[in-house]
C-alpha cells in the first residue's frame, strides 16, 4: 500500500506541476536565444531529438563539456551523473551501477547490468576500452533504468552510450587538447577532419593519457593510448555509409590497494587489528610487504610472503564497424555490423592475492538492423539484433596456500526481435508501446584445478610456521605438482585418489615429506550449455503540457540472461536470469525565455533474482568468487535537475537524487574461515570440507552503491576581457551520502559521505578558436576509500580515489 501511495503521490505532484507550466508558457513563449540554455541532441530513442523532448530518464554530457571538466574516463562521468557509480575501474572489466543496480564485476562470467555502447555498438565487456574511448566525442548519454526494447542487449540497470564525433562533409579542420599536470600527468588528444570529395569525408583522432602512480608502490597509475578512424560516404540525403575502426592499449601497473588491517577469528567472532600503514602505501611497498609477512595465512598456517612480482596491465582493444542508412518508401533502414577483439595479459593483486594472472582473449560479432518510419498517426521502429561472443581464458588467482587454476571457453549467442510504436493521439498526446523477444544461449567448457597447501596442526602454535610451500604462479596442475616434487615437498608418485573421483572430477591427496600436512589437488571438468529467453515490454504516455513542457509516465521491464561460472561446486556452476520492472513519471520544462530548465523524475523499481558476486566457499572448502541470485529488492526515489541562466554569461546548475533502496530478500552462504559477515546467521545443515555452512540473512540492507542523497552543483561565469578574449570560471562540486560497498556489510565497508570539488579558470577566444585552462580536481585533497573490500585472505582492503590533481590545458581548433 505504501508503494502505491508513493507512486500516486509523485504522479499527482507532476500533474500539478505540468498545469502550472502550461500557464507560464502561455504567458511567455520560449524561443532559444544566445543568452538562453543550449540544446543537447540525443539519439537514445533511435532518432535525433532534443534532450528536453526525450520522454525517458536520461542524462547527457556534450563532448566539449567533458574536456572542460577533465572527464577523461568512465569513472569521472559520475561527477556529471548523480545516478551513476563506477567504484573501481580497471582491466578489461569494470563495475558499473545505476541507482544500486549493477554488479561487482571481477570476471568475464557475467554480463554487465549497465550496458556500455560505443558508437552504436554494444560492448559485451565493460572496462578498459570503455574508458579509453573518452576523446573526440560528440556526447555521452546515460540512460537510467531497464533498456529492454531498443538496445542491443537487455540491460536491467541502464545503458551508457559513448558517441564519437563523426566525419563532416565539406569541412577541413583539426583540433587538439594538450594538458600537463602533477604526477607527470600527460593528457593529449587530437583530431583532423578532411573533406576528401563532395560526398566523402575522413576523420582521424588519437589520444594519449598517462600519469605516475598515486601510491608508493607505483600503482593507481595510467598508461592509455588510442587511435580512431572513420570514413563517410553520403551521395545523397537518402543514402549514407560510415565505416569506422579503432585501436586502444591500456598499460601501466593498474589499480592498487592498501591494507587497512586484518581480521582474525576468536571465540566471540572476528577481531579486527589495524595495520598501522598510511593511506597510499599500495600492496607492494616495503612497509606493506613487511606487514604482510607478519600475517598468518590459512590453510597452510604459515606466515605470508611479500608480493612475488609487481602488477602490470597489457590490454589491447580493436574493432571495426559500419553504419549504413538508406531512406526507403517505408522508412529509414539502418544496418550496423561490428567486430571487436580484446587481448589481455595482466598481473593483478585483486584483493591482496599474491598474485593473479589474467590471460583472456575475447572477440564479439554483432549485427543490428532497424527500420524507422511513419504511417498516418503511427511512428514505428522495428528491428533485429544478433550477438556472438567467444572468450578464451587461462587464469590463476594465487593465494599462496591455495592456487586456483582456471582454463575455459565461454560462448554466448544472442538474437532478438523488437518493435516500438508511437501513436499520436493528438497534437500534444502520444501513447508508446514496445516489446522485444530475446533468446540467449550460453555455454562453458573448462577445467578448474585447485592446489591446496593444508597444515595438519591448525589449533596449536607454532602451527606449520616455516614448514610450508608458498605456491608460485603456475598454469596447470601437473606443473604445480611437478614444482612441489622437484623442490622436495612431496613425492608425486604417492598421490592418493579419494574414492568417488573419476576422470572428470575428483581429489588427489599428497602427504608433505616433512609430515607437517598435505597437498590437496582438486579437479573438475565443467561442460554446460543452456538457453535463456524472455519477452520484455514497455508502455508509455507522453503529454506536451506546453511547447517547452513535457509530462510522461512509463512502465518498462528488463532482463539479464543467466550463465555459468568456473567453480568446483555443482550447485553453483549455473546462475539464473534477473528481472526488473520500472515505473517512471517525469516532467521536462523550460521557462522564462529559455533561461530556466527544470526536469523532475520519480521512479519505483522492483528487482527479482538480482545477480550478485561475492566470496564464499565450494563443497571442498575452497574459496570461490561466486555469481549467485539474490531474492528481491526495491528501489524508489526522485531526481531534480535544475539549470538557471540569469544572465548571458552566468550558468548555475543543480542535480539532486533521492534514493531509497532495500534488499527485501538477501541470503548469503559461507563457511569458516570465510564467514565474516555482519548479518544474522543460521546453520544450513550442510558442510564444506568439514566446516558447517551458514546462511546469512542480510535482508533489509541497503543496496550496494546506492547513496540515499546525491547532490551535484555547478557554476560557470563568463567575463568578457575585450572583443577577442574572455575569462571563464567553473566550479563543480558533488556530495555523496553514506553507502555500502560490499556484501559482508562490515563497518569499514560503509563509504562515509563526502564532497568532491573541481574548479577551473580559462582564458579563451571569444570566437571559440583556442583556450588556455588552469584546473584543479579534488580541491579537498581527500583520498576516499570508495571501494572497500573484505579480502578472503583475512585483510581489510582499501581502494582509494585520486588525490588532488592540477595542471594546465591548451585547446585549439583550426
Amino acid at each position: 500500500m505504501k508503494n502505491i501511495t508513493f507512486l500516486a503521490t509523485t504522479i499527482s505532484v507532476f500533474a500539478l506541476t505540468g498545469a502550472a507550466q502550461a500557464q507560464t508558457s502561455a504567458q511567455a513563449p520560449q524561443a532559444e536565444t544566445g543568452a538562453g540554455i543550449g540544446e543537447i541532441i540525443v539519439t537514445a530513442q533511435r532518432r535525433a531529438e532534443s534532450l528536453q523532448k526525450a520522454a525517458i530518464p536520461i542524462d547527457a554530457v556534450r563532448g566539449d563539456d567533458l574536456v572542460q571538466r577533465g572527464i577523461s574516463n568512465a569513472a569521472d562521468l559520475t561527477k556529471a551523473v548523480p545516478a551513476l557509480s563506477i567504484p573501481a575501474p580497471g582491466g578489461s572489466v569494470a563495475s558499473i551501477f545505476i541507482r544500486g543496480v549493477g554488479n561487482i564485476t571481477t570476471s568475464s562470467y557475467n554480463d554487465p547490468a549497465v550496458t556500455p555502447s560505443f558508437d552504436g555498438v554494444v560492448l559485451g565487456r565493460s572496462g578498459g576500452m570503455f574508458g579509453a574511448a573518452f576523446y573526440d566525442l560528440t556526447r555521452v548519454e546515460v540512460l537510467k533504468g531497464p533498456q529492454g526494447i531498443l538496445y542491443g542487449r537487455n540491460a536491467t540497470g541502464g545503458a551508457i552510450n559513448v558517441l564519437p564525433a563523426r566525419p563532416e562533409l565539406g569541412k577541413n579542420g583539426m583540433g587538439v587538447n594538450l594538458a600537463y599536470g602533477n604526477y607527470n600527468q600527460v593528457d593529449v588528444d587530437a583530431h583532423v577532419n578532411l573533406a576528401t570529395s563532395e560526398h566523402t569525408a575522413l576523420r582521424l583522432a588519437g589520444a594519449l593519457f598517462s600519469h605516475d602512480g598515486y601510491n608508493k608502490d607505483g600503482t593507481d597509475d595510467a598508461r592509455r593510448s588510442s587511435l580512431r578512424a572513420q570514413f563517410l560516404y553520403e551521395p545523397s540525403s537518402d543514402l549514407s555509409l560510415r565505416i569506422g575502426g579503432d585501436y586502444s592499449h591500456v598499460g601501466g601497473l593498474g589499480v592498487g590497494g592498501d591494507y587497512l588491517g586484518s581480521y582474525a577469528p576468536s571465540a566471540t567472532g572476528y577481531v579486527f587489528t589495524p595495520s598501522g600503514l598510511s593511506a597510499g602505501e599500495g600492496f607492494n611497498s616495503a612497509a606493506s610487504n613487511a606487514y604482510r609477512k607478519t600475517q598468518l595465512g590459512g590453510p597452510g598456517m604459515d606466515f605470508r610472503q611479500a608480493m612475488q612480482s609487481a602488477p602490470s596491465q597489457n590490454i589491447t582493444y580493436w574493432g571495426i564497424h559500419a553504419e549504413a542508412n538508406v531512406q526507403t518508401p517505408i522508412g529509414k533502414l539502418t544496418v550496423i555490423p561490428a567486430y571487436r577483439d580484446t587481448q589481455e595479459h595482466s598481473i593483478i593483486y585483486a584483493p591482496a592475492f599474491n598474485t593473479g594472472s589474467v590471460n583472456e582473449s575475447t572477440n564479439q560479432t554483432s549485427l543490428e538492423t532497424r527500420l524507422a518510419g511513419k504511417r498516418g498517426m503511427m511512428d514505428y521502429v522495428l528491428g533485429g539484433f544478433y550477438f556472438k561472443e567467444k572468450i578464451r581464458a587461462s587464469n590463476i588467482y594465487n593465494q599462496e596456500f591455495v592456487l586456483p587454476i582456471q582454463n575455459y571457453r565461454l560462448n554466448t549467442e544472442s538474437w532478438a526481435l523488437f518493435g516500438q510504436l508511437t501513436a499520436h493521439i493528438g497534437d500534444r498526446f502520444r501513447l508508446v508501446g514496445g516489446a522485444r523477444y530475446t533468446h540467449d544461449t550460453k555455454s562453458i567448457d573448462g577445467l578448474i584445478n585447485n592446489i591446496i597447501v593444508s597444515c595438519a596442526n591448525t589449533t596449536t602454535p607454532p602451527f606449520c610456521i616455516g614448514q610450508m610451500p608458498h605456491m608460485p604462479n603456475l598454469f596447470s596442475a601437473d606443473a604445480a605438482i611437478g614444482w612441489l616434487g622437484s623442490n622436495g615437498y612431496i613425492n608425486p608418485a604417492t598421490g592418493f585418489t579419494v574414492p568417488g573421483s573419476n576422470a572428470t572430477a575428483g581429489t588427489v591427496i599428497y602427504g608433505l615429506n616433512s609430515g607437517a600436512g598435505q597437498i590437496i589437488k582438486t579437479y573438475n571438468n565443467i561442460k554446460q550449455s543452456s538457453p535463456f529467453s524472455r519477452v520484455t515490454w514497455k508502455v508509455s504516455a507522453e503529454y506536451d503540457v506546453a511547447p517547452t513542457s513535457l509530462l510522461y509516465a512509463t512502465v518498462e521491464t528488463g532482463y539479464r540472461a543467466g550463465g555459468y561460472q568456473m567453480v568446483d561446486s555443482p550447485s553453483k556452476i549455473k546462475y539464473k536470469p534477473e528481472f526488473i520492472t520500472a515505473f517512471t513519471v517525469g516532467s521536462k520544462n523550460r521557462f522564462f525565455n529559455n533561461r530556466v530548465q527544470l526536469n523532475l523524475e520519480g521512479f519505483y523499481w522492483k528487482y527479482r533474482d538480482q545477480q550478485i558476486t561475492y566470496f564464499t566457499v565450494d563443497s571442498n572448502g575452497t574459496l570461490i568468487n561466486s555469481n549467485e541470485n539474490a531474492g528481491r529488492s526495491t528501489i524508489k526515489g526522485f531526481d531534480v535537475d535544475l539549470v538557471v541562466k540569469p544572465a548571458s554569461g552566468t550558468t548555475l546548475s543543480g542535480k539532486v537524487q533521492y534514493l531509497d533502496t532495500v534488499y527485501n530478500d538477501l541470503h548469503l552462504t559461507s563457511a569458516s574461515p570465510f564467514d565474516n559477515f555482519n548479518c544474522p546467521s543460521s546453520l544450513t545443515g550442510t558442510f564444506s570440507n568439514g566446516a558447517p555452512v551458514k546462511s546469512f540473512n542480510c535482508s533489509g540492507r541497503q543496496l550496494l552503491f546506492s547513496p540515499k542523497w546525491t547532490v551535484n552543483l555547478g557554476a560557470e561565469q563568463v567575463i568578457r576581457v575585450d572583443e577577442k578574449r574572455e575569462l571563464v570560471a567553473n566550479v563543480n562540486t558533488a556530495w555523496r551520502d553514506d553507502q555500502w560497498a560490499a556484501f559482508e556489510f562490515l563497518d569499514f565497508e560503509r563509504v562515509a559521505a563526502y564532497w568532491t570539488t573541481d574548479a577551473s579558470l580559462a582564458l579563451r577566444s571569444a570566437e571559440g578558436g583556442w583556450s588556455l585552462t588552469a584546473y584543479v580536481q579534488n580541491l579537498e585533497n581527500k583520498r576516499r576509500n570508495l571501494a572497500p573490500q573484505s579480502s578472503p585472505m583475512g585483510f581489510a582492503i582499501a581502494h582509494y580515489s585520486a588525490p588532488r590533481t592540477f595542471g594546465l590545458r591548451l585547446s585549439a581548433k583550426f
